[in-house]
């Protein structure tokens, strides 16, 4: 499980740094609280069309904590201030999903992106912060997913495949 894990962390890295995904319409977006709760809630099998691409993707689509003006010193992007930690989505077909599986079908792939705030909340947090001002602990508090959800479609030889715990249903700093 984990080289899938991995492997699916560095395409989604991948498609940060090439700014795949972030184009107009529903590809990188953030996703809106009510759009997980009540009769919109992630469904098994649930495609969305296949959004046309743009080979010409600029910064400017970027989400916002990579957006922005370059730097004058070595030309990359300046960071903006950061969005905080939240849950967004892309729709991808299922090959770019990178697990081998071949399908002309899209799903929506839900995943968690953001900054999060170095106050501590929980018992966790304080002693982190304490360690990190000691300097014995590195980085801060990392957004990432608390609940997943599965995520189905169909094959190319017409037979369903599901993955488990395959989209983030719900982020959280931690």
């Amino acid at each position: 499980m984990a080289p899938g894990r991995v492997l699916l962390c560095s395409l989604l890295l991948l498609s940060l740094q090439l700014g795949l995904g972030w184009g107009p319409g529903v590809r990188g977006a953030p996703v809106v609280e009510g759009e997980l709760r009540g009769t919109q809630r992630p469904q098994l099998g649930k495609v969305s069309p296949r959004a046309p691409r743009d080979p010409q993707l600029l910064p400017t689509q970027m989400p916002p904590a990579i957006s922005g003006p370059l730097s004058p010193a070595g030309g990359r992007p300046r960071r903006a201030l950061a969005s905080p930690c939240q849950l967004w989505s892309l729709s991808l077909p299922v090959a770019e999903l990178g697990l081998g599986y071949a399908s002309e079908e899209t799903v929506t792939f839900r995943y968690c992106a953001g900054s999060c705030p170095r106050g501590a909340r929980t018992q966790h947090g304080l002693t982190l912060a304490w360690l990190r001002g000691q300097g014995r602990a590195l980085g801060g508090p990392c957004c990432r997913p608390t609940r997943y959800a599965d995520v189905a479609f169909l094959d190319d030889r017409h037979r369903w495949q599901r993955l488990p715990q395959l989209s983030a249903a719900a982020c959280s700093c931690g």
